[in-house]
């Protein structure tokens, strides 16, 4: 995804390896966008949504990306403060529109 975006011309990227680091990084960068899979290996990627959502001062949008849309309640992405519910998909073209509409309303 990190190279997509860069071809989509963000420049200012960040990764995270863990869900630890991912917050971290949110806290310290204050993000305008972050993107958080649903599918995480030691937490619930709705949860780590949560705790992002929780830091004072932090405005972000916040996009959960799942491999599978219909298995996950859009219900609780939005209660667990997700802007927008993806799919993950090959083409990268959804997330950049989301992108765009997050940034620009």
């Amino acid at each position: 995804m990190t190279v997509a975006l860069h071809k989509a011309g963000y420049r200012e990227i960040m990764s995270a390896g863990t869900e630890a680091e991912g917050v971290a990084l949110a806290r310290t960068f204050l993000p305008d966008i972050v993107i958080v899979d649903c599918v995480l290996i030691r937490a619930d990627g709705f949860d780590v949504c949560r705790e992002i959502k929780s830091i004072k001062g932090l405005n972000s949008k916040i996009i959960v990306i799942t491999g599978h849309l219909e298995a996950v309640d859009a219900a609780k992405a939005r209660k667990s403060g997700a802007d927008e519910l993806l799919e993950k998909t090959v083409e990268f073209r959804n997330i950049h529109e989301t992108i765009q509409r997050l940034q620009y309303p």
